[in-house]
């Protein structure tokens, strides 16, 4: 491909995915309703200790803060370096889903990559939603955007987020010492690895 940078501006969209236990949609800095900053402010304050123990942000984040970060996740999109996606819970009660958490991927076009980050809400983890949202958007990446390589980075702490990664295929590569800053305490992360070819 002469010009990757050209093909994933022309090609990336946060489009619609839809699996049979999740949909996930592109979150707009306008959505409403389920998709609203509101209504995501609204899931994550309802589990927000239990957020906090893996994401620094959580813990101070308010409603202004919250809607800052939309902005620029939907910045990126914009400017073709990734996207955020909503996780719905797939629902016969509810056409819309129950909103659940987020997928964010943030490219490296440079080198045909990018690097997935999630969150699920406390009452929705243990169902497998998680799994399932993760292997959408590696389809996505593989097949649509035609991406070489997407990696994980996950607190050595959060094994249920290491288990995510292994049950969608990715491969550990070692520990990045002191990787994020976590409550005031440096944590290990571990990383992980899925290739194109390892799938095609």
């Amino acid at each position: 491909m002469d010009n990757y940078e050209d093909f994933f501006t022309e090609h990336f969209e946060t489009a619609t995915l839809k699996g049979e236990r999740v949909t996930l949609r592109g979150l707009r800095e306008t959505s409403s309703g389920p998709a609203s900053a509101e209504n995501i402010f609204a899931t994550i304050e309802k589990s927000r200790d239990f957020l906090a123990e893996h994401l620094p942000w959580i813990h101070e984040t308010d409603i202004f803060d919250l809607k800052k970060r939309i902005r620029s996740w939907v910045l990126n999109e914009r400017f073709g370096q990734g996207g955020c996606w909503l996780i719905f819970k797939n629902s016969p009660d509810n056409p819309d889903g129950d909103f659940a958490g987020c997928i964010l991927m943030e490219a490296n076009l440079r080198n045909r990559s990018a690097t997935l980050s999630y969150w699920l809400a406390k009452p929705f983890t243990g169902q497998g939603l998680m799994t399932e949202a993760v292997k959408l958007v590696t389809r996505f990446a593989f097949e649509r955007l035609k991406l070489n390589r997407l990696e994980l980075l996950v607190s050595v702490h959060n094994g249920k987020s290491a288990a995510v990664a292994m049950r969608c295929g990715f491969i550990g590569e070692g520990i990045n010492r002191d990787f994020e800053l976590i409550n005031g305490k440096f944590v290990d992360h571990s990383r992980f690895s899925l290739l194109a070819r390892d799938v095609y």
